[in-house]
């Protein structure tokens, strides 16, 4: 186990990167195009999960919130009711999460558009979403052809190059919309 982590903890970092490398290879080049489409012409933001997928969501959430758009995230006292002209951004590993599911659901029987990401294109997720951002962890050969997998559904190579997927999309939305990296100084919260 040693020798496939790596001879150090900077080792084990760079066959991380190097796995979420050849992952994002495999990843639709269309997609985040489409993503920030969606995004751009949403009236409000909504972005869900459970566990660490959670996390990651709510990264995403804060980060377009800094850009200026109106971002919210279910499960928060604040949270206001979706409709159409929304966007649902349901992240799932395995498209199972039944709070997440449910969440989808509810998004698109009140007219908002959907995009699920999830590892699992067959999902119940991915099967009621308009969109699909397809991470692709979940195949026979994804413990062969990365070293690193913690977790049911490898869902830790899913939501470390989730992070750095949706960084990367709001990195690319900044300098292509012109947006300075000061606005999101500015709206970066005082009270924490």
């Amino acid at each position: 186990m040693m020798k496939e982590s790596g001879n150090s903890v900077l080792d084990t970092l760079k066959l991380r990167l190097a796995e979420i490398e050849k992952l994002m290879a495999e990843m639709s080049e269309d997609a985040p195009q489409e993503l920030m489409r969606l995004i751009q012409n949403a009236r409000s933001v909504f972005a869900s999960g459970k566990g660490r997928s959670g996390y990651i969501a709510s990264c995403l959430a804060m980060r377009l919130m800094q850009m200026g758009f109106t971002v919210y995230v279910p499960g928060e006292a604040t949270c206001p009711r979706i409709g159409a002209e929304d966007l649902m951004i349901a992240v799932s590993c395995s498209g199972r999460t039944v709070t997440t599911v449910e969440l989808a659901r509810i998004s698109q029987n009140s007219g908002a558009d959907v995009v699920a990401v999830t590892a699992d294109p067959e999902s119940p997720l991915a099967e009621i979403s308009d969109h699909v951002i397809l991470v692709p962890v979940q195949g026979t050969d994804v413990k062969q052809s990365y070293r690193y997998v913690i977790g049911p559904h490898n869902n830790t190579l899913f939501e470390e190059a989730l992070l750095l997927y949706f960084d990367a999309v709001i990195q690319y939305m900044l300098s292509h919309e012109g947006i300075p990296p000061s606005r999101l100084q500015a709206m970066h919260t005082n009270l924490e």
